[in-house]
């Protein structure tokens, strides 16, 4: 694809994902994808035949981006959940799509790029709980579902205090989430 055939993809890739953080696949409107990337409606669909698919690349992109910056280990999940808390307070719309993901499954091909990821991760954290790093009585799965969530939660909470404005309210909430996280994952 040519650089410039490249950058409209680009600017259309990042108009979905702010539309679609903001209201989810139901509710995000292909007309308002299309002014927010400067390209037309026949543009976007040069590149993606239909609502379903833009989501689908979102949905694959902000998934790898959320696992290459947070990096699992089960040897250390607290360190874990400040990474994730990091990665949503400096990428808030990640937190909102994955919110989405949770609210409206829209279908196989995202369910597949979810399970990717997750997987890995499950395996993970069961090798931890067979190695007596992390807690056993939690099932992997949930376990890290509860986590995953304490962290988005938290992250977003935070943004959205306006109420403190400086860093130290973020660090705050960022010490006591993985705090929270080292208790709840203890063996």
């Amino acid at each position: 694809m040519r650089a410039a055939g490249e950058a409209t993809r680009e600017r259309i890739l990042a108009a979905a994902k702010s539309e679609f953080a903001r209201f989810g696949v139901a509710g995000a409107r292909i007309n308002r994808i299309a002014t927010a990337a400067h390209a037309s409606k026949d543009r976007l669909y040069a590149y993606f035949p239909g609502k379903v698919e833009l989501y689908t690349a979102v949905t694959e992109l902000w998934a790898e981006q959320t696992a290459d910056d947070t990096e699992f280990s089960a040897d250390d999940i607290p360190a874990y959940i400040g990474r994730l808390f990091d990665h949503f307070i400096a990428h808030p719309e990640d937190a909102q799509l994955q919110a989405w993901a949770e609210l409206e499954p829209s279908g196989p091909d995202i369910t597949e790029i979810l399970r990717r990821t997750v997987d890995i991760k499950i395996a993970e954290m069961r090798r931890g709980q067979r190695e007596g790093l992390v807690t056993a009585e939690i099932p992997a799965a949930l376990l890290l579902r509860m986590l995953t969530d304490l962290a988005r939660t938290a992250a977003t909470h935070a943004r959205q205090d306006t109420s403190h404005t400086d860093d130290r309210h973020i660090a705050t909430r960022r010490a006591a989430t993985v705090l929270a996280a080292q208790r709840i994952a203890a063996p």
